[in-house]
C-alpha cells in the first residue's frame, strides 16, 4: 500500500487597485475548502463586514475562493486578509 501523498497546501493570490482588493485562494481538496469556507464566515461574522465571496469549482477537487472588497474606504479588506492568511497558515502570498 502507498503511503498517502502529502496535499498540496492553499495558495493565496492578492489583487488591488484603488478601493478594490481581492484576495483568491487555491484549495485541492473538499477539506481545504470547507476550512477556507468555515474560517471566512467566522471571520466575517465576528468582523461585522459583508465582502464579496465567489466559489469557482475547478477540476479534481479543488478550486478557487475569492474574497472582494469593493469601494474599501477604511481600508479593512488589509486588516482581513492578513488574519486570514495567518489563520489558514498560509506562509506565502503572490502578488
Amino acid at each position: 500500500m502507498k503511503a498517502k501523498e502529502k496535499e498540496a497546501c492553499i495558495k493565496a493570490y492578492h489583487e488591488m487597485e484603488e478601493r478594490y482588493s481581492r484576495l483568491v485562494l487555491v484549495y485541492n481538496s473538499n477539506e481545504q475548502r470547507n476550512t477556507i469556507c468555515d474560517t471566512v464566515g467566522e471571520m466575517i461574522e465576528k468582523r461585522g463586514i459583508a465582502p464579496a465571496v465567489v466559489v469557482t469549482p475547478g477540476k479534481d477537487l479543488g478550486g478557487e475562493y475569492a474574497i472582494e472588497f469593493h469601494d474599501d474606504y477604511d481600508k479593512q479588506s488589509g486588516q482581513f486578509f492578513e488574519a486570514l492568511i495567518k489563520k489558514l497558515n498560509i506562509d506565502h502570498c503572490e502578488v
